[in-house]
C-alpha cells in the first residue's frame, strides 16, 4: 500500500499545490490580484452536438486502449525495456493484489484515492497542462501542440514510464480536439470519467 499512499499524498501536498500557486502567480503578475484571468485559455463554449460526438468517441478509444491494449503492451515494455524497475512500485499490481484485503483501513484509502485521483487531480492538472501550458505551446510548436503537451504530460507520470506509448497514443486525440475546439471542457470531462473508472475497478478488485 506504500506506493498507494505516496501517490495520494504527493498529489495532495505537492502536486496539487505547486500547479495551483504557479496559475494564482501568473494571474497576480497579470491582473495586480489573486485571479486566473487571462491565464487560462481555451475556454470557448462548444456546442451540444460536438459534445455528444466527441465525448463518446474520445471516451470510448480510451477505454479500448486502456481495456485491451495497455496491459499487454505496458508487460512488453516493463520486461524490456524497465525490468530493473522494483514492481512493488508498479500501481497496476494493486489491480490483481489478493493481499490489499489485509491492510486496516485499505478501503477508505481507496475512496480517499479516488476523490483525489479522480476529481481534484485531473481538473488542476488540465487547468494546468491544457489551459495554461498548451495555449503557450501553440506560438512555437503551431499544429504540433498537442503532440507535445501528450508527451509533456505522459513524462510528467514519471513513477510509470513503461506507460509512454499507450499513454501518448489515448491522450493526443483528446489534447487534439482540445485544441481544434479551443475548449478545455473535453480534457477535464475524459480526464475526470478515465481516473473515476480506474479507481472504482481498484476499488472493486479488492472488494472480489
Amino acid at each position: 500500500m506504500g506506493p498507494l499512499v505516496g501517490l495520494t499524498l504527493s498529489a495532495i501536498f505537492f502536486l496539487i499545490p505547486i500547479q495551483i500557486i504557479i496559475l494564482l502567480y501568473e494571474g497576480r503578475k497579470l491582473n495586480n490580484k489573486i485571479s486566473l484571468k487571462g491565464v487560462i485559455g481555451y475556454t470557448e463554449k462548444s456546442s451540444k452536438k460536438d459534445y455528444a460526438i466527441f465525448l463518446p468517441i474520445l471516451l470510448v478509444f480510451n477505454i479500448i486502449m486502456s481495456m485491451f491494449i495497455a496491459q499487454p503492451v505496458n508487460d512488453f515494455m516493463v520486461n524490456t525495456l524497465f525490468w530493473w524497475y522494483p514492481q512493488e512500485y508498479n500501481l497496476q499490481n494493486l489491480l490483481v493484489n489478493p493481499t490489499l484485503l489485509a491492510y486496516q483501513g485499505v478501503l477508505g484509502l481507496l475512496i480517499f484515492y479516488i476523490i483525489v485521483g479522480a476529481l481534484l487531480v485531473p481538473i488542476v492538472e488540465e487547468l494546468y497542462f491544457r489551459g495554461y501550458l498548451l495555449p503557450r505551446m501553440e506560438d512555437y510548436a503551431k499544429k504540433w501542440a498537442p503532440l507535445v503537451s501528450a508527451v509533456l504530460f505522459s513524462l510528467y507520470h514519471f513513477f510509470s514510464p513503461w506507460e509512454n506509448p499507450i499513454r501518448i497514443i489515448s491522450l493526443f486525440p483528446v489534447y487534439y480536439v482540445v485544441w481544434k475546439k479551443k475548449n478545455i471542457r473535453f480534457g477535464i470531462i475524459i480526464h475526470v470519467l478515465m481516473n473515476t473508472s480506474g479507481g472504482i475497478l481498484m476499488l472493486l478488485s479488492v472488494l472480489a
